[in-house]
């Protein structure tokens, strides 16, 4: 028997632990571990420090994840106190492929040494270089923290996975102004999660927009303040309602601020906090529009899952969302107020942009978890036969591209 697939597990244990309503991050994990559950090992990092757990222990945390936070906790105590005999013996893992789809702790030079102890094949997921290429809408750690991750996934990764062209490019970019080589790369697009059917729009009911998402400065919903303000100043007291749907994050005071400070924006603007995947659904199936004014993005699932929907989008003129939503969004500035308070009047009174979409959104095909994972299949396979390139998932076709001629030396 060949050495086994090793799944890094920490971030979906910890989520669990906290509590945390899911990430698009964490999405992604959820569905590798539901993908390899009956196969893989699962790891755990304390600071870079892996525990990588046998057959046994890997199919019991395996199956903890889809009980309830309470249960989930008891059972992972009960696994803990067994961690001395649970653990995986250090001669079967020589070899095996070590998948971290997380960004968790790969810019930690104890992680590597792991790596090295074991003899291990690291492939890493890299969802976006967000903090790297817009350091201002994070913080410095962050930025550093990122960095580093990039920089260890291209000197040291056997393969990289990304979610999108756009963040390739992004990453080729990077490895070129470092003069570092890019280890083979598999785009492969991801799914959104499992929705119901829409429910139909009805012109003469009080129509809402929304925007799903961590309420942070990268999503700019500073932006739509400020549309909402010009909108009431425009439409008075048919002016519809705004629903942001998603936690508080990283420089949200501001949004808190405005909204507390201008009592016409507290009577339209709601925020709804931890919502489940079944709630947004039906909140985002009634609403005239999605609105995703972000200032950077590495793949944008609220857009793949109002389309699923039937719902139209209004999002940012970004190169990665250009890609994932196929012509049919409304692409927009986004520092652009006076265009995004234009384009959602109209789409409040069911106008023509409104209805280009709505009549070309049926045409949308979603990514989906079945070939991205048929992708992954076929490049792993040959992950240990070729030596650089780019394997490219669009949908179920298959491309392996050579490497760039002039190898650069990995410093």
């Amino acid at each position: 028997m060949g050495a086994p697939l090793l799944l890094d597990m920490t971030r979906c244990v910890a989520r669990r632990l906290k509590g945390q309503t899911p990430s698009g991050i964490d999405r992604v994990a959820d569905a590798y571990a539901a993908r390899f559950a009956e196969s893989a090992r699962a790891v755990l990092q304390i600071r870079g420090r892996m525990i990588v757990l046998n057959e046994e222990a890997s199919r019991n945390l395996f199956a903890a994840l889809e009980l309830p936070a309470q249960r989930f906790r008891i059972r992972l105590a009960a696994l803990i106190v067994r961690l001395p005999w649970s653990t995986a013996k250090p001669g079967e893992l020589c070899g095996a492929h070590y998948f971290n789809v997380s960004h968790t702790d790969f810019d930690l030079a104890l992680h590597w040494q792991e790596i090295a102890r074991h003899k291990l094949k690291p492939v890493y997921f890299l969802h976006d270089l967000i903090p790297v290429t817009h350091p201002h809408l994070t913080t410095p750690h962050k930025t550093e923290r990122h960095r580093g991750r990039v920089l260890g996934a291209l000197k040291q990764g056997a393969g990289i996975v990304v979610n999108s062209q756009a963040t390739a490019e992004e990453l080729r970019k990077f490895a070129t102004d470092h003069a570092l080589d890019i280890p083979p790369m598999l785009v492969a697009p991801i799914a959104g999660a499992k929705l119901p059917r829409r429910v139909e729009c009805d012109l003469r009911r009080d129509t809402y927009f929304v925007s799903v998402g961590t309420i942070e400065t990268r999503k700019n919903h500073a932006l739509l303040l400020d549309v909402w303000a010009q909108l009431v100043d425009r439409l008075g007291g048919k002016t519809p309602r705004l629903i942001l749907a998603g936690n508080w994050g990283l420089g949200a005071g501001s949004i808190r601020k405005a909204m507390k400070s201008d009592p016409r924006l507290r009577q339209l603007i709601e925020v709804r906090s931890g919502m489940e995947d079944a709630e947004i659904a039906r909140l985002v199936a009634g609403a005239r529009a999605v609105l995703l004014p972000t200032l950077a993005e590495g793949y944008g699932l609220p857009m793949i899952e109002a389309l699923q929907l039937r719902v139209p989008v209004i999002t940012s003129d970004l190169p990665s969302l250009r890609e994932i939503g196929q012509t049919i969004p409304t692409f927009i500035d986004p520092t652009d107020i006076n265009a995004w308070a234009a384009v959602i009047a109209e789409f409040h009174v069911g106008g023509g942009e409104w209805r280009r979409q709505m009549a070309a959104i049926d045409a949308f095909r979603a990514p989906n978890w079945a070939e991205h994972f048929a992708a992954l299949d076929g490049w792993l396979a040959r992950l240990d036969h070729y030596g650089g390139g780019t394997a490219t998932c669009v949908g179920s076709d298959y491309h392996l591209y050579n490497a760039p001629t002039e190898q650069k030396r990995r410093s």
